[in-house]
């Protein structure tokens, strides 16, 4: 209750106002969780699990909730018929996606992160030239391969690949981690150099989202970005488009919740294995490839559009 509180209280105001609240709050709640982790505090990776699961369908999945209403503006959906169509479609990428995770999972999870890269980097498409803000989303999703490699390797075998896939995709991360920190790290340094200045609330988001990436438990890494700073924002932001707020826009994310966990409990009684950490962790993030692809398809168009 305590994170949809926050969404209504940033839903108030002007957006650069709310964006600033879910910057300061996501901020406040990394340092704590980082000094946590600086004093040894334990913090069970079973629990994070079930906490990120919670966390991603009562916080995650508002944030797509108006795909429908944005492919409206799209035209996509002018009538019955296409909406129906569009439903379809929406939903074949999506099973289709996880089908292919299923098949190939190490093609599949590199095209994940090569996806969310991209995706993420639309946060600060306002702030940042193309080249630096996915700079900053690659290191922030590839930060934490650096000091937790064997956390890594659990939670990718959790998701289907091998253990020598798995190594070899961690590798890759660490590579793209310092690719990715170079380059952000030249715009900023361009961007002192420039009479252009930007608050310094804007400087702590990023310095925190780097230092998260590396410090935190990679779960909770994913999840304290996703949750409480990805999603807010960008659902403020197609909100401020439509003209819908975002307590409305999750009153009608609510049917969207509800349904996601019915179909986790049957997928649940379907699949569930003797661990259930395991099973929330592979589900979570394979059905969050197959809602990315659909979504991010989306808003690629509709961003292709301003």
């Amino acid at each position: 209750m305590l994170f949809y509180a926050l969404y209504f209280l940033g839903g108030n105001g002007l957006p650069e106002v709310s964006k600033l609240r879910y910057t300061q709050f996501y901020i406040s709640v990394c340092t704590l969780a980082a000094l946590a982790t600086l004093a040894n505090i334990n913090m069970a990776s079973d629990n994070v699990t079930i906490v990120l699961a919670l966390a991603v369908t009562f916080l995650g999945l508002p944030h797509g909730a108006l795909d429908f209403a944005v492919a409206k503006t799209l035209n996509l959906v002018t009538s019955v018929s296409s909406a129906i169509r569009f439903v379809t479609i929406y939903s074949a990428i999506a099973a289709l996606s996880i089908a292919f995770w299923i098949w190939v999972p190490d093609i599949a999870l590199i095209l994940f992160l090569c996806i969310s890269a991209y995706h993420f980097s639309t946060d600060w498409r306002v702030t940042m030239p193309f080249l630096s803000r996915v700079g900053l989303a690659s290191a922030l999703l590839c930060g934490p391969s650096i000091l937790y490699s064997a956390t890594l390797t659990d939670i990718f075998t959790a998701l289907l690949l091998t253990t020598q896939a798995a190594n070899w995709v961690i590798q890759g991360m660490q590579i793209t981690f310092y690719i990715g920190l170079c380059v952000f790290l030249y715009f900023a340094i361009q961007l002192s150099r420039c009479k252009k200045r930007l608050s310094v609330w804007q400087y702590s988001e990023w310095l925190t989202l780097l230092f998260s990436s590396i410090i935190l438990n990679p779960l909770l890494h994913f999840g304290l970005y996703f949750c409480l700073l990805h999603s807010p924002k960008h659902l403020l932001d197609i909100g401020v488009k439509l003209h819908v707020s975002v307590k409305h826009a999750i009153v009608i994310s609510l049917p969207f919740v509800i349904l996601t966990l019915v179909l986790a409990a049957g997928l649940y009684e379907l699949f569930a294995s003797s661990e259930l950490n395991v099973d929330l962790l592979r589900w979570i993030f394979i059905g969050l490839f197959g809602l990315t692809m659909s979504h991010m398809l989306l808003i690629h168009l509709w961003h292709s559009g301003d």
